[in-house]
């Protein structure tokens, strides 16, 4: 009974939420230009701060998407019928 009743408040919850949430619309149509670029500027620092706690959580992550990323321009550069470098005499390269 007790999860029948939590299951209803949150249907009703869900729903007033959604109701409130259609009805305010895009908060960014009704900013202007200046309130845009000051919620992006504290959107960016916010990002800043994730990063700074990513690095000191996991330190090798940034070398690994370094290296990631590296790889991907190489791919990205080589063109679809170029063949990768791999010593063996019978392509006739070293």
């Amino acid at each position: 009974m007790l999860l029948e009743y939590a299951i209803g408040v949150a249907m009703v919850a869900a729903i007033v939420y959604a109701i409130a949430k259609s009805a305010s619309g895009n908060r960014y149509a009704r900013m202007t230009e200046n309130e845009f670029e000051a919620e992006a500027r504290r959107a960016s620092s916010i990002g800043s701060a994730v990063a700074a706690v990513q690095k000191i959580v996991d330190p090798s992550h940034h070398v690994e998407y370094v290296q990631e990323e590296n790889e991907r321009l190489e791919a990205d550069a080589s063109t679809p019928g170029d063949k990768q470098q791999s010593g063996d005499p019978r392509d006739g390269r070293k």
